[in-house]
């Protein structure tokens, strides 16, 4: 998670920056296992079908991991879920523990992406990294299953910090070009940000914290980014605002 310095001014938000320092249109997001690039060679029918049957295994073991939690999962029932013959599934995961793991990252790596690599470039950064911030937070509260799966597994913080951290650079880096984040040392910012998110999650599950405690966390976050603490309360809380509409 290496980075050299890149200390910026900040302003106003103003997407116009993005686009004329070249971001906006460069900026490849980072695809999940469904899409392609279109710098690469168009896929075969045939591996296009093993990629719909790998998502249709990983949905499905989210699924039941929200239902019923992880000790109790079963890979037959996995492959029920998914209407995929039993056999077929060692085809994709060796075992159960690198399926788990498969579980993990892509799940996390869509929620991330969703939220801050398939956005708008007039979005402000400080609502992307804000809302990015809630959303995984509040994974100890709203599936606490799948959250404590995450921070149990084996060598969790690495394949969390694998999943979370191409996107949350996006999101900064995003900031640091449009002047709206200061920054001294991307690469520490992502180690302390990542570090203490995946530890928030685990005293959370834990009752260390009351209900919330993702607001909190995620206004920090911001005041880390250079925002002054009433405009981090701010972005806050129209980041809540906007997740709350329908």
């Amino acid at each position: 998670m290496g980075g050299g310095a890149s200390v910026t001014g900040k302003g106003a938000w103003n997407a116009n920056t993005i686009t004329s320092r070249g971001i906006g249109a460069s900026r490849r997001p980072y695809w999940t296992i469904c899409d392609v690039s279109t710098n690469e060679k168009p896929t075969t029918r045939t591996t296009r079908q093993q990629q719909r049957t790998r998502r249709l295994l990983l949905d499905a073991g989210r699924t039941l991991i929200a239902t019923k939690g992880v000790p109790g999962l079963r890979i037959q029932e996995v492959t029920e879920q998914a209407d995929i013959a039993l056999g077929s599934f060692y085809n994709y995961f060796s075992s159960k523990e690198t399926f788990l793991e498969a579980v993990i990252t892509e799940s996390l790596s869509d929620l991330t992406s969703t939220t801050i690599s398939n956005i708008d470039e007039d979005t402000d950064p400080a609502i992307v990294v804000a809302s990015a911030t809630l959303q995984v937070i509040k994974l100890a509260y709203d599936e606490p299953d799948f959250a404590r799966l995450i921070v149990n597994i084996g060598h969790s913080e690495a394949l969390f910090g694998a999943a979370v951290h191409p996107h949350a650079r996006i999101a900064v880096e995003r900031g640091i070009a449009s002047r709206r984040f200061v920054v001294p040392d991307i690469g520490v910012l992502l180690t302390s940000v990542i570090g203490g998110t995946f530890a928030l999650i685990r005293e959370i599950l834990d009752g260390q914290h009351g209900p919330h405690a993702e607001r909190a966390f995620a206004q920090y976050v911001l005041t880390a980014l250079g925002l002054p603490p009433v405009e981090a309360l701010a972005v806050v809380n129209e980041a809540i605002a906007k997740a709350d509409r329908p």
